[in-house]
């Protein structure tokens, strides 16, 4: 798939967002949306499927890059405390399933309705997405990374959602997994999604450290206002916002952040012999 068509895809998967429900900004559509064509073998999985919003940009993404699919694990069950509030909770499972017949990515959506625990007793394929957005509790979302990260191949891109979004869970752990870890080399964010890529046996370079260590202390900020928030203690929002807006979270260039993603892959197996 040529480089504009690419672009095409991404701008055409941010319009249909717009028609689905679900809790991610545009920036963060076009992330998820370029994800699929990062050109690394292995697997797609996402962690936490809610109504399908996610699962369809991926999906949809897929088919565009002449991929064969897609995993999804969910159990619909809406019973963590991070989980939103709806009316409808026993109709959610039917939801999901109609939202994927309804834009056609059925067809390659391997769906997996259990709890990543289950799931990751019998998993046993590599991957190069790990998309995490599940229990947004701290030892949730430290669990989804951990039963999963040693299926990581190299070049591998772990992400987090809401890790801005007020939940302790997300930021923890990509902070402590991601950030302070020497396995993971380029790391950013986007919107309130947190990524890193995984580079196994290499070790970070000094920019990457430096570029690493820097987030991870605009984002130590916000831990306290994130504990005090989910022990109910009234928190300065002016001095939160404040903090927030510390940390760098703009738009990315898909398209750019797909070639940097790929280059350094490349430049691993040629490393590699």
């Amino acid at each position: 798939m040529k480089l504009n068509e690419i672009e095409r895809h991404v701008n055409e998967t941010v319009i249909l967002s717009n028609q689905l429900t679900g809790y991610l900004t545009e920036k963060e559509v076009r992330f998820l949306s370029i994800l699929p064509f990062i050109n690394i073998k292995g697997e797609i999985l996402e962690i936490g499927s809610f109504e399908g919003k996610s699962t369809i940009i991926l999906a949809k993404s897929v088919k565009a890059s002449g991929d064969a699919k897609i995993f999804a694990c969910d159990p619909l069950l809406l019973i963590s405390s991070t989980d939103p509030v709806v009316d409808n909770k026993e109709e959610i499972s039917t939801l999901f399933q109609e939202n994927l017949r309804k834009h056609g990515v059925s067809d390659v959506v391997k769906f997996h309705q259990m709890k990543s625990s289950e799931l990751a007793e019998s998993w046993t394929l590599p991957l190069r997405i790990l998309w995490i957005d599940g229990d947004h509790t701290y030892q949730g979302a430290l669990q989804d990374f951990q039963l999963f990260q040693d299926s990581l191949v190299s070049g591998a891109v772990v992400c987090f959602h809401d890790v801005l979004h007020g939940f302790d869970g997300p930021i923890r752990v990509f902070m402590e997994s991601i950030l302070l870890s020497g396995s993971f080399g380029d790391c950013g964010l986007c919107g309130s999604i947190g990524w890193g890529q995984f580079i196994g046996e290499f070790s970070p370079t000094k920019k990457q450290w430096r570029r690493k260590l820097s987030l991870y202390r605009k984002l130590s900020r916000l831990i306290p206002y994130y504990l005090g928030r989910r022990n109910g203690l009234n928190m300065s929002k002016i001095i939160l916002n404040l903090f927030r807006s510390l940390v760098p979270h703009g738009d990315i260039n898909p398209v750019r952040w797909m070639e940097e993603r790929n280059d350094w892959h490349k430049t691993a197996m040629d490393r590699r012999g």
